[in-house]
């Protein structure tokens, strides 16, 4: 049950690209590490290689394009008209890594960004939300996902510290991202997120 000042003005944001792909694989890179939700501080200079493939079942590869956002999460890469979205509606707290992509079917490069969200945010309403908590404290599974929408204040896109696997966006981002027809994107609310959808 929904509690009664529950407005639904945050989203958990998945990467949901086809069955088939593309799927981001790492070929070489500077090993950052970009889940902790903190700052890069110090100069990156060797860029991503990244390649996007297409699962080998697929029927015809070329049937499966790129999209605006691909995953798994630890090496999240966002297109140009995703950055430039961001920025329009004053998303800041991003760091933007340069990313050679390639499009396997094609050999064609695209022009992506791996990025780095900064902000791990508390977000859950530990009593409203059911947690496996460990006896350390850490969060090891969300079985029930209540957003306590006040400390996730200010906030246009960060991470959530219960699990920093899953990035939270505010409902002005989600919905500037389906007014522009980006693909890649699973918009879902705290009452319909389910143990293991990342």
């Amino acid at each position: 049950m929904l509690s009664i000042n529950h407005t639904n003005n945050y989203y958990i944001m998945l990467i949901d690209t086809p069955w088939a792909g593309p799927n981001t694989e790492v070929r070489n890179g500077p090993g950052l590490k970009l889940l902790n939700g903190t700052e890069v501080t110090y100069q990156v200079i060797e860029p991503f290689e990244i390649k996007l493939a297409v699962d080998d079942a697929a029927g015809d590869p070329l049937q499966f394009k790129t999209c605006d956002i691909h995953g798994p999460n630890r090496t999240t890469l966002f297109s140009k008209r995703l950055i430039e979205l961001l920025k329009q509606h004053g998303v800041e707290n991003v760091q933007y890594f340069d990313t050679n992509v390639v499009y396997e079917p094609t050999g064609e490069f695209y022009d992506y960004k791996m990025v780095n969200i900064i902000g791990l945010v508390k977000g859950l309403n530990e009593q409203e939300s059911e947690l496996l908590i460990s006896e350390r404290g850490t969060v090891l599974d969300i079985e029930k996902m209540v957003f306590d929408e006040e400390k996730l204040e200010g906030y246009k896109l960060c991470r959530l510290q219960e699990d920093s696997m899953l990035v939270v966006v505010h409902r002005s981002i989600k919905e500037a991202i389906e007014k522009a027809g980006l693909t890649g994107f699973l918009f879902v609310t705290d009452d319909e997120f389910e143990p293991g959808m990342i």
